[in-house]
Parts: C-alpha cells; structure tokens; sequence
C-alpha cells in the first residue's frame, strides 16, 4: 500500500517570487485606495474579530464532518473521529496556505495524519472524495454569485469575461464529469502505469485503481449520506457568507450591507481562492478581487481592500494554531 509522505513546508525561490510578487500587488492595491482609508476600517472591526475568527474555525469544522461521513461510506468498520480529522484539517491548512503547493500539500497531510486510526486507502479515498464534493458545490457557489453580480448595472467588461468563462467551465466540467461516470474511463489507473517503475508500480497501480473505483461508486451513494454531506458543505458556505456580512457591517462608513453583496463577496473569494491557491496566503490577489467586486457592488473598493486584510487576518490565527498542532504532535513522537 502507498504511504504518501507528510510535506515539510519550506522556502523555495519560487515560493520566494510568488510571494515577492503577491507583495507588490498588495502594496499597489493599498497605495490605490489609500492607507488611512484601509486601517479605519480594519481598526473599525474591533471585537467582531472574534466571531470573525469562531466562523473561520466553524467552516472548518464542518468540511472536517463531511470528510467524517465520507471516511463512515468507504469503510465503516473503523470510523475517523472527528477530533482527528478536525485537527488534521486545520494543520493541513496552515501547510497549504504556506507553500505555494496548495493542495498538494495539505491533502496528502490529511491522508497522514489520519493513516494512525483509518487505513491510509481509506483516508486517501475519502480526502479524495470530499474534495470533489466540495469542489461541486463550489461551482454552484460561483453559477450563482455570478448571476447575482450580473443582474447589476455598470459591471466591468473584465469582470463579465470572467463570469461567462466561470459558467463555459462550469458547463465543461458538467459535461465531462457526466461522461466520465456513465464511461467510467480508467485515467487514474492508466497514469499510474505509465509513471510507476519497478516492483511498486503493481502496487502503486492497485491502489489508484481502487481509488478510481471508489470515486466512480459515489453516484450509487445512498442518497441520504450524499445529501448529509453535501448539507454539510452548504454550511461550510452560509457561514462565509455570514463571515463577509459581519465584518462589512462592523466596517464605519459602509453603509447598509445585505446579505447579496456578503454572498457575491464570498463567491468571487471562492474563485481567488481556487485560481491563486499556489499565491503563499493570496496576498495581493485577494486585495484586487475583493475592492473591484465592492466598488462595483457600491461598498467602495476600501471596504473591499479591508475585508480582504481582515479574513487575512483571521487565516493566520488559525494557521498559527494549526502550526501549533503540528508542533504538538511533532513533539509527541520525538
């Protein structure tokens, strides 16, 4: 059986020049709509940083819940604990916002930290199969907050091109994703042949097979466990959504903020998150995204610049807590 390795954050000089590069952009951005501006709204958020903070770890929270029940489907005989998997999830975080990897890198570090109470097939199949329901109901985050921003006036050429290319993918990725469950093709398993070598690669090719196999079954999923996480990923969404909503009303000067324009702040978030995962913590990007869709939502891009700092803020409180997790259990096993 394959045991993936834990990755080992580290600094590399692309990990260098993508984050010099995010700098600059955040520093342009900022020096655009005005430093003083940026800090009375951040310094306006006060002690809804807390509630801030209790959604951020509620979110993860409930994805670590909808990975639990994926982990029961594959194999019920050891179920994950949920203190496990909640650990893991925020440890597996805190790697992935610090290297430019991403997913690469806090994925597998779910499937290690998991591997001591679940066999690691079932970890990897059920961090596996998590993602891509996740991944599903981000695209319907995206179709909708697309729409919603749509529906406004004077929306910028740039961000309608980005919208319609958001709905072309999106209709892309139905049509394959239907094929490839009716065809079931064996891509996975014939990657695996061709870039395994040696005595391993029957092993390593077993394993894929496998995984492919249990990704493939998900559609005959009895439809109550399908609906209880998908429920769970839902969630996961509302209480960004909720996230956005609290921090731009605790803003001075904002104004009136409803719950459309907290929702098309997160969706067009989602999408930052998802195209410039490699980007250390999206700094500068998440900047750009977030004042453009406030200016035209009417907000102001320095509502937007300060949102973007403040849910910045909030990701490195948990990820610190998260690389103090990884400290803990580092010390346990010295």
């Amino acid at each position: 059986m394959v045991t993936p390795a834990q990755p080992r954050p580290r600094l590399s000089w692309t990990t260098l020049l993508v984050g010099l590069l995010g700098l600059a952009l955040f520093v342009v951005s900022v020096r655009q709509v005005g430093w003083a501006t940026i800090e009375a709204s951040v310094r306006g958020v006060g002690v809804a940083l807390l509630p801030v903070v209790v959604l951020g770890l509620l979110r993860m929270a409930m994805r670590s819940r909808a990975w639990v029940l994926c982990a029961g489907q594959v194999d019920g005989t050891r179920p994950l604990p949920f203190g496990v998997a909640f650990e893991a999830t925020i440890i597996s975080d805190a790697l992935g916002n610090l290297t430019p990897l991403g997913l690469l890198a806090s994925e597998p570090t779910k499937v290690v930290l998991a591997r001591r109470h679940v066999p690691t097939l079932v970890s990897l199949v059920s961090v596996t199969v998590e993602n891509v329901l996740y991944t599903v109901s981000v695209l319907g985050m995206l179709l909708v907050g697309v729409w919603v921003l749509l529906q406004r006036a004077g929306v910028p050429p740039l961000l309608e091109r980005m919208g319609e290319a958001v709905v072309a993918l999106s209709v892309v990725g139905a049509v394959v994703a239907a094929w490839a469950f009716r065809t079931r093709p064996a891509v996975l398993s014939w990657l695996a042949r061709r870039l395994a070598r040696g005595p391993a690669s029957r092993l390593a090719s077993h394993d894929v097979a496998h995984l492919e196999t249990q990704l493939y079954d998900v559609i005959g999923w009895p439809g109550a466990r399908l609906l209880h996480v998908a429920a769970w990923e839902a969630a996961f969404h509302v209480a960004a959504v909720a996230e956005v909503w609290v921090i731009l009303r605790a803003m001075p000067g904002v104004g009136d903020v409803r719950l459309a324009d907290a929702f098309v702040l997160e969706a067009a978030g989602r999408f930052i998150t998802v195209a410039f995962k490699f980007v250390p913590y999206r700094l500068g990007v998440d900047e750009v995204g977030s004042g453009s869709v406030a200016q035209v939502l009417g907000l102001g891009a320095p509502s937007g610049v300060a949102l973007a700092i403040v849910r910045r803020v909030r990701i490195l409180l948990i990820n610190g807590l998260g690389m103090a997790l990884m400290a803990r259990r580092s010390a346990r096993l010295q």
